[in-house]
């Protein structure tokens, strides 16, 4: 009872911390087993509570509705079973404010990504991620599934559409990593949006085959490409040091990964689904929690997002959000080196070192696409709006206005009562899905990828990824692997004459065979 709060807050309490501490608190140093039954206790009570979170479920659907009108809530439960009881499958939320705000401020590219449960409930949670008029991130949407599969997307991908009337997704650009399913499911459902893969998940796994490192700048030359000429310069560069790996990066079709393809529609120029993984690294400790709790977490985290995102934009001077102002000042210093030939009827050549490029103010279009992808003014852009008294900021797309910023987070989410205030639903309590234990020692942390950097050691958080360091062997001294794996290490020893008489020394005899040797003695 003294230790039950702790052990709740911290079910990883290793016992050895656990007897330190009650050793320190009582003075009685207890054995290790009673710490194990004791935690055992707690943690079965703990379970308890798990099953009756689920209980909950229903009527905190409701309250969801109740307290902001237009919410999606969607439940599937399984009743296939002998006791034809309601089994927890999925739950979908889709709040309505959120789903306004999505519309009224931000721009029309949604990230997909799925992350695992890490609690009793094991699952996974799918999201629904936007960008606001600052470049970060906007939930939409999120579920809770078995499992992710072409089934479990299709169902969300179903109700997010319904919500946001996406149609077939004409004019929609959808952002997401490989995930399993997701790729055939988004075909099936949006076939007129275009879909877009993370550049860094698919250079992973490019890399995992081709680990040399002076490689690897040309496949991010050509993903940031912005024109389809300067990725077929990157490419050719490439090929002319490996055939192979040039081959391999374009396996999945450059259209998804690579700028220069992307459509200019929805003004982002972003390679990546970091969005998404920012989304994911903020609810790391929701995710350890059952459905209810994890649920009410993310809500609450979302809500007092926005409440802070208000109360920020309420101090900003400038018609634009902060991030977009720093990235037009980075364009503004790099268009100091620009220069250019006048066209007429606002039309212009635009020398940028080596390159050449024809830029059309009336239109607001640059021929190396910069400005067309992101809506952020160029170099070339800035140098011409110079010429002409013109402010670039005034041709900043108004998806990046504190206008836009201000209509996202005015659509706030409103408060909830506790479980004791709801008003109890005439159905079945939900049931846990039946529990499946994985094979081997449970798994709370990730796997990480080759380069990504190693903090076990939180003494020393920089300590970096030994991938890609040359080793050398302490035998035979050449590299490429240690003394273990030496291919020379079952090899007979091959004697030379000068090393054999080196050892017999000037007498012909050998070393150590003389009086007052080991050999000599006896032993």
């Amino acid at each position: 009872m003294k230790y039950k709060r702790t052990i709740r807050c911290n079910p990883r309490w290793k016992l050895r911390e656990m007897r330190a501490t009650i050793r320190e608190d009582i003075g009685t140093d207890v054995y290790q087993s009673i710490c194990a039954r004791a935690k055992k206790l707690v943690l079965q009570k703990t379970q308890g509570c798990y099953v009756d979170e689920f209980g909950l479920l229903w009527t905190y659907a409701e309250e969801m509705r109740k307290a902001d009108p237009g919410t999606t809530v969607k439940i599937k439960v399984d009743r296939l079973n002998p006791e034809n009881k309601p089994l927890f499958q999925r739950m979908y939320v889709g709040f309505a404010s959120l789903r306004r705000g999505f519309l009224q401020g931000c721009r029309q590219i949604i990230g997909l990504d799925g992350c695992f449960l890490k609690g009793l409930c094991k699952g996974e949670l799918l999201s629904a991620i936007g960008r606001d008029a600052n470049d970060q991130m906007y939930p939409i949407a999120w579920a809770v599934v078995e499992v992710e599969s072409k089934d479990s997307w299709s169902w969300f991908l179903e109700l997010l559409a319904s919500d946001l009337s996406l149609g077939e997704g004409s004019g929609w650009s959808i952002s997401s990593d490989q995930q399993k399913g997701l790729i055939p499911a988004i075909a099936s459902l949006l076939p007129a949006a275009e879909h877009r893969l993370c550049a860094r998940h698919i250079f992973c796994n490019w890399r995992k085959v081709h680990k040399n490192l002076e490689w690897h700048p040309y496949f991010w030359e050509c993903a940031k490409s912005t024109t389809v000429m300067k990725f077929n310069h990157a490419y050719k560069k490439l090929e002319s040091r490996n055939k192979k790996a040039a081959q391999d990066m374009v396996r999945v079709p450059k259209e998804q990964w690579c700028k220069a393809f992307f459509s200019t529609m929805v003004k982002c120029d972003s390679v990546d689904n970091n969005i998404s993984e920012t989304f994911n690294a903020s609810i790391v400790e929701a995710r350890h929690k059952p459905p209810y709790s994890l649920l009410d977490d993310i809500r609450v985290l979302t809500m007092e997002r926005i409440a802070k995102k208000q109360e920020a934009a309420s101090k900003w001077t400038s018609p634009f959000c902060p991030k977009i102002m720093k990235k037009l000042e980075i364009n503004a210093k790099e268009s100091r080196i620009c220069r250019i030939v006048t066209c007429g009827n606002h039309e212009y050549e635009v020398n940028h070192g080596d390159e050449r490029y024809k830029l059309r103010l009336g239109a607001e279009t640059c021929s190396c696409r910069a400005w067309d992808l992101s809506g952020i003014p160029c170099p070339h852009a800035i140098t011409c709006l110079v010429y002409e008294g013109k402010d670039p900021v005034d041709y900043i797309s108004n998806w990046y206005s504190v206008a836009k910023y201000n209509a996202t987070y005015s659509n706030t989410m409103s408060g909830m009562d506790g479980p004791r205030q709801w008003v109890p639903v005439n159905l079945d309590p939900i049931q846990p899905p039946p529990f499946r234990a994985m094979p081997g020692r449970p798994k709370k942390k990730r796997r990480l990828s080759a380069d990504e950097i190693l903090q076990k050691d939180k003494k020393n958080p920089h300590k970096l990824s030994r991938v890609n360091r040359i080793i050398f062997c302490s035998k035979c001294k050449q590299s490429g692997h240690n003394s273990r794996t030496c291919p020379t290490k079952n090899a007979p020893p091959v004697a030379c004459a000068t090393s054999v008489r080196a050892s017999q020394g000037p007498t012909g005899r050998g070393r150590g065979r003389g009086r007052g040797s080991s050999r000599g003695r006896g032993r």
